[in-house]
Protein backbone atom coordinates (compact mmCIF):
# COMPACT_ATOMS: atom_id res chain seq x y z
CA UNK A 1 0.00 0.00 0.00
CA UNK A 2 1.01 3.75 -1.06
CA UNK A 3 1.03 6.34 1.40
CA UNK A 4 -1.40 9.05 0.90
CA UNK A 5 0.13 12.52 1.91
CA UNK A 6 -2.58 15.31 2.74
CA UNK A 7 -0.67 18.58 3.66
CA UNK A 8 -2.43 20.98 5.38
CA UNK A 9 -3.78 24.23 3.92
CA UNK A 10 -1.70 26.04 6.54
CA UNK A 11 1.58 24.11 5.08
CA UNK A 12 0.74 24.44 1.16
CA UNK A 13 0.15 28.38 1.78
CA UNK A 14 3.35 28.66 4.21
CA UNK A 15 5.37 26.62 1.15
CA UNK A 16 3.96 28.68 -1.66
CA UNK A 17 4.66 32.06 0.24
CA UNK A 18 8.75 30.68 0.60
CA UNK A 19 8.60 29.50 -2.91
CA UNK A 20 10.63 31.55 -5.95
CA UNK A 21 8.01 34.28 -6.89
CA UNK A 22 9.59 34.79 -10.61
CA UNK A 23 8.66 31.32 -11.46
CA UNK A 24 6.00 30.68 -9.66
CA UNK A 25 4.30 34.06 -11.53
CA UNK A 26 5.14 32.55 -14.64
CA UNK A 27 3.58 28.97 -14.19
CA UNK A 28 0.26 30.85 -13.25
CA UNK A 29 -0.13 33.26 -15.87
CA UNK A 30 1.18 30.43 -18.19
CA UNK A 31 -1.86 28.05 -16.74
CA UNK A 32 -4.62 30.37 -17.21
CA UNK A 33 -3.47 31.01 -20.52
CA UNK A 34 -3.86 26.93 -20.87
CA UNK A 35 -7.74 26.88 -19.60
CA UNK A 36 -8.33 30.05 -21.81
CA UNK A 37 -7.22 28.59 -24.66
CA UNK A 38 -8.34 25.30 -24.09
CA UNK A 39 -12.11 26.98 -23.10
CA UNK A 40 -11.87 28.39 -26.43
CA UNK A 41 -10.87 25.70 -28.75
CA UNK A 42 -12.50 22.57 -26.70
CA UNK A 43 -9.49 20.82 -26.48
CA UNK A 44 -8.18 19.48 -23.50
CA UNK A 45 -4.16 19.48 -23.15
CA UNK A 46 -4.07 15.65 -24.21
CA UNK A 47 -5.38 16.23 -27.34
CA UNK A 48 -1.96 17.26 -29.06
CA UNK A 49 -0.17 14.61 -27.66
CA UNK A 50 -3.15 11.42 -27.96
CA UNK A 51 -4.57 12.72 -31.09
CA UNK A 52 -7.73 11.04 -32.23
CA UNK A 53 -9.27 9.63 -29.22
CA UNK A 54 -10.04 6.22 -30.68
CA UNK A 55 -6.07 5.37 -31.32
CA UNK A 56 -5.33 5.19 -27.59
CA UNK A 57 -3.91 1.97 -26.61
CA UNK A 58 -3.53 1.47 -22.89
CA UNK A 59 -0.08 1.21 -21.57
CA UNK A 60 1.42 2.36 -24.98
CA UNK A 61 4.05 5.52 -24.49
CA UNK A 62 3.02 8.76 -26.06
CA UNK A 63 4.65 9.93 -27.74
CA UNK A 64 6.30 6.65 -28.92
CA UNK A 65 10.33 7.45 -28.08
CA UNK A 66 9.21 9.65 -25.01
CA UNK A 67 9.30 13.57 -25.00
CA UNK A 68 12.70 15.16 -24.89
CA UNK A 69 14.07 18.33 -24.14
CA UNK A 70 17.76 17.71 -26.11
CA UNK A 71 18.81 20.41 -24.54
CA UNK A 72 17.92 20.22 -21.16
CA UNK A 73 17.82 16.13 -21.06
CA UNK A 74 14.38 16.26 -19.17
CA UNK A 75 12.23 14.43 -20.33
CA UNK A 76 8.68 12.67 -20.31
CA UNK A 77 6.13 10.28 -21.50
CA UNK A 78 2.08 9.97 -20.75
CA UNK A 79 0.48 6.19 -20.50
CA UNK A 80 -2.20 4.59 -18.70
CA UNK A 81 -2.80 1.16 -16.70
CA UNK A 82 -5.82 -0.82 -17.64
CA UNK A 83 -8.84 0.28 -16.48
CA UNK A 84 -8.99 -1.66 -12.76
CA UNK A 85 -5.47 -0.39 -12.09
CA UNK A 86 -6.49 3.38 -12.26
CA UNK A 87 -7.60 5.68 -9.64
CA UNK A 88 -11.16 7.08 -9.87
CA UNK A 89 -11.65 9.31 -12.93
CA UNK A 90 -7.81 8.88 -14.17
CA UNK A 91 -7.59 9.19 -17.84
CA UNK A 92 -3.52 8.33 -17.62
CA UNK A 93 -0.56 9.70 -16.16
CA UNK A 94 2.66 11.39 -16.85
CA UNK A 95 6.10 10.30 -15.89
CA UNK A 96 9.03 13.12 -15.62
CA UNK A 97 12.44 12.50 -15.66
CA UNK A 98 15.68 14.26 -14.73
CA UNK A 99 19.08 13.46 -16.90
CA UNK A 100 21.51 11.48 -14.44
CA UNK A 101 25.15 13.23 -15.46
CA UNK A 102 27.94 12.04 -16.48
CA UNK A 103 26.15 9.00 -18.00
CA UNK A 104 28.07 5.57 -16.49
CA UNK A 105 28.11 2.15 -18.56
CA UNK A 106 25.58 -0.07 -18.16
CA UNK A 107 23.34 2.18 -15.69
CA UNK A 108 20.27 4.38 -16.66
CA UNK A 109 20.67 7.77 -17.18
CA UNK A 110 17.46 9.27 -15.86
CA UNK A 111 16.05 9.93 -12.55
CA UNK A 112 12.28 9.71 -11.97
CA UNK A 113 10.94 12.39 -10.33
CA UNK A 114 7.27 12.45 -10.02
CA UNK A 115 4.41 10.83 -11.13
CA UNK A 116 1.30 13.01 -12.32
CA UNK A 117 -2.65 11.47 -12.70
CA UNK A 118 -5.11 13.61 -15.06
CA UNK A 119 -8.23 13.07 -16.23
CA UNK A 120 -9.43 13.12 -19.56
CA UNK A 121 -8.96 16.71 -20.08
CA UNK A 122 -5.19 16.61 -18.51
CA UNK A 123 -6.63 18.41 -15.31
CA UNK A 124 -4.21 17.00 -12.20
CA UNK A 125 -5.69 14.71 -10.05
CA UNK A 126 -3.10 13.21 -7.85
CA UNK A 127 0.82 13.41 -7.62
CA UNK A 128 2.92 10.24 -7.07
CA UNK A 129 6.55 8.20 -6.61
CA UNK A 130 7.47 5.09 -7.91
CA UNK A 131 9.75 2.49 -6.75
CA UNK A 132 13.04 1.98 -8.61
CA UNK A 133 12.04 -1.33 -10.77
CA UNK A 134 8.87 0.46 -12.50
CA UNK A 135 10.70 2.92 -14.47
CA UNK A 136 13.97 1.64 -14.06
CA UNK A 137 15.46 4.76 -13.11
CA UNK A 138 18.97 5.30 -11.78
CA UNK A 139 17.84 6.23 -7.53
CA UNK A 140 18.75 9.24 -6.29
CA UNK A 141 17.36 10.58 -2.81
CA UNK A 142 15.03 12.65 -2.12
CA UNK A 143 17.75 15.81 -1.90
CA UNK A 144 18.96 15.57 -5.36
CA UNK A 145 15.49 14.39 -6.81
CA UNK A 146 13.97 18.18 -5.39
CA UNK A 147 16.83 20.21 -6.71
CA UNK A 148 16.78 18.71 -10.18
CA UNK A 149 12.97 19.27 -9.86
CA UNK A 150 13.66 23.06 -9.27
CA UNK A 151 15.72 22.92 -12.51
CA UNK A 152 13.01 21.40 -14.68
CA UNK A 153 13.58 22.51 -18.09
CA UNK A 154 10.78 21.53 -20.91
CA UNK A 155 10.49 24.38 -23.27
CA UNK A 156 12.42 22.48 -26.13
CA UNK A 157 10.38 19.39 -25.79
CA UNK A 158 7.87 18.65 -27.91
CA UNK A 159 4.12 18.40 -28.21
CA UNK A 160 5.25 21.97 -27.26
CA UNK A 161 1.77 22.41 -25.13
CA UNK A 162 1.79 19.50 -23.53
CA UNK A 163 5.45 20.17 -22.19
CA UNK A 164 4.34 23.82 -21.11
CA UNK A 165 1.50 22.63 -19.21
CA UNK A 166 2.84 19.84 -17.49
CA UNK A 167 6.07 22.07 -16.44
CA UNK A 168 3.45 24.64 -15.14
CA UNK A 169 1.83 22.06 -12.88
CA UNK A 170 4.97 20.93 -11.86
CA UNK A 171 5.50 24.52 -10.42
CA UNK A 172 2.47 25.10 -9.42
CA UNK A 173 2.64 21.32 -7.21
CA UNK A 174 6.00 21.69 -6.14
CA UNK A 175 5.04 21.76 -2.47
CA UNK A 176 2.76 18.25 -2.87
CA UNK A 177 5.80 16.62 -4.92
CA UNK A 178 8.23 17.64 -2.23
CA UNK A 179 6.33 16.04 0.59
CA UNK A 180 5.56 12.64 -1.63
CA UNK A 181 9.46 12.48 -2.78
CA UNK A 182 10.48 13.06 0.83
CA UNK A 183 7.70 10.35 1.65
CA UNK A 184 9.04 8.18 -0.78
CA UNK A 185 12.54 8.35 0.80
CA UNK A 186 11.25 7.48 4.63
CA UNK A 187 9.13 4.40 3.45
CA UNK A 188 12.34 2.92 2.01
CA UNK A 189 14.61 3.98 4.79
CA UNK A 190 12.13 2.30 6.98
CA UNK A 191 11.38 -0.94 5.43
CA UNK A 192 15.32 -1.23 4.43
CA UNK A 193 15.87 -1.55 8.12
CA UNK A 194 14.36 -4.81 7.80
CA UNK A 195 15.87 -6.25 4.68
CA UNK A 196 18.78 -4.99 1.91
CA UNK A 197 17.56 -1.85 0.42
CA UNK A 198 18.54 -3.44 -2.95
CA UNK A 199 15.17 -5.87 -2.14
CA UNK A 200 13.39 -3.05 -1.39
CA UNK A 201 13.56 -1.00 -4.27
CA UNK A 202 13.00 -4.11 -6.88
CA UNK A 203 10.34 -5.49 -4.36
CA UNK A 204 7.54 -6.01 -7.48
CA UNK A 205 4.69 -6.03 -4.43
CA UNK A 206 5.76 -2.46 -3.90
CA UNK A 207 4.43 0.08 -6.86
CA UNK A 208 3.27 3.38 -5.61
CA UNK A 209 5.36 4.33 -2.53
CA UNK A 210 3.39 7.97 -2.23
CA UNK A 211 0.98 9.73 -3.38
CA UNK A 212 -0.90 13.39 -2.81
CA UNK A 213 -3.80 14.96 -4.06
CA UNK A 214 -3.21 17.71 -6.67
CA UNK A 215 -6.33 19.67 -7.23
CA UNK A 216 -5.99 22.48 -9.53
CA UNK A 217 -9.01 24.66 -8.18
CA UNK A 218 -7.45 24.19 -4.52
CA UNK A 219 -4.24 25.49 -5.59
CA UNK A 220 -5.56 28.29 -7.63
CA UNK A 221 -7.71 29.34 -4.59
CA UNK A 222 -4.39 28.73 -1.95
CA UNK A 223 -2.43 31.19 -3.99
CA UNK A 224 -4.92 33.63 -4.57
CA UNK A 225 -4.76 33.35 -0.37
CA UNK A 226 -1.55 33.68 -0.03
CA UNK A 227 -1.51 37.06 -2.43
CA UNK A 228 0.16 35.18 -5.18
CA UNK A 229 -2.56 35.15 -7.70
Amino acid sequence: MSTRIAPSRERLLDALRRAPRRPLDAALQGTLRHLRASARSGRGVLADLLGRAEGFAEWEHYPPRDALDARSGYRFYYHAHAAQQRVRGEHGHFHVFAPRRPRRAGEADYVHLFGLSVDARGMPLRVFTTNRWVTAEHWQDAAWTLRALRRLDLSHARPRRVASWLEHMARLFAPQIEAVVLERDRRVAERARRRPREQVLEDRRSHILSQCAADLARQLDILQAADLA
